[in-house]
């Protein structure tokens, strides 16, 4: 989720702010027209940052505006215009304790590589960003937690939020994987069903009476290893496990080199192994007869 400068900077009035604000005095401090403000400040309700009390702008009590609140009065001199704004957080959001390359942050953020060294740059003069010297002259970069602790809380909270608004109302959030979303609902939503519903669709039908209808957005044409991978980020019972497990040896020759961590557990339990957590060998033979596999 990105944040405007002009965003940043209103959000920081409203933080400055002993009390409500109207729209008018925001116009001012920021030297902004009006009908520009109003649509700044939309963005801003819509991100769950701020919130209308009748005319008046104030913070929101959530959980991403508190952060926010937590993180300006802790770095209060800070250019939160600067790091907050456009790709920058895009990068931010994908720098963590493990140190990574500009190659990896590149490509887990999309941001070209060009951009990547210029904005990393920015961060280490700023203390966000450790930079640690490798093998050569090669260098990994990781966030600096203890000094910027409450920049990443404000992150995980504006991530979730973001999460959240990418599924409809109705549905209940399994896994946000940045350009596509899967998740769950007991009722029927417009999306592309995944997962365990559709199994049906490569000879595996359910008997169950009673299960969630598993989807995914945007819309589009899922392989069966999507479907296959779906299924396994939704696993979080035995019963669901097992599904997975028939799933697999029902297409196995379609699912090689699947890169899961279940995959461990999964072809352990194959090997005969027990797994706390899992259904046994004898339980997936049983209900391989059950389903005709």
């Amino acid at each position: 989720m990105r944040l405007s400068e002009n965003e940043v900077r209103l959000l920081i009035e409203v933080v400055r702010s002993e009390g409500a604000l109207e729209p008018n005095d925001l116009a001012a401090a920021l030297k902004i027209k009006v009908t520009s403000i109003y649509k700044i400040i939309n963005r801003l309700e819509h991100k769950g940052l701020i919130d209308k009390e009748f005319s008046r702008i104030i913070l929101s009590i959530s959980q991403q505006a508190q952060s926010f609140k937590k993180l300006y009065y802790t770095h209060h001199t800070s250019p939160f215009e600067r790091v907050l704004v456009g790709e920058r957080i895009n990068l931010l959001f994908s720098i963590n304790r493990t140190p990574k390359s500009v190659e990896e942050l590149s490509s887990e953020s999309g941001i070209p590589k060009s951009s990547v060294y210029y904005f990393l740059n920015d961060l280490v003069k700023l203390g966000i960003v450790r930079k640690i010297k490798k093998k050569g002259n090669a260098f990994q970069y990781s966030f600096n937690y203890t000094i910027w602790g409450e920049l990443k809380e404000f992150l995980a909270h504006l991530s979730e939020i973001e999460s959240l608004m990418k599924v409809p109302t109705g549905g209940l959030l399994i896994k946000d994987y940045g350009n596509n979303v899967l998740f769950k609902s007991i009722r029927q939503l417009d999306a592309t069903p995944t997962s365990f519903s559709a199994y049906g669709n490569y000879g595996i039908v359910l008997f169950l009476t009673k299960i969630s209808n598993y989807y995914t957005l945007p819309k589009r044409e899922l392989s069966i290893r999507d479907v296959f991978v779906h299924s396994l980020d939704s696993a979080d019972e035995i019963q669901n496990k097992l599904l997975c497990i028939l799933f697999y040896l029902k297409n196995r020759h379609k699912l090689k080199n699947i890169k899961h961590p279940m995959m461990i557990d999964i072809r352990a339990i194959l090997r005969h192994k027990r797994i706390k957590g899992y259904p046994t060998y004898e339980e997936v033979m049983d209900r391989m007869v059950v389903y005709a596999l």
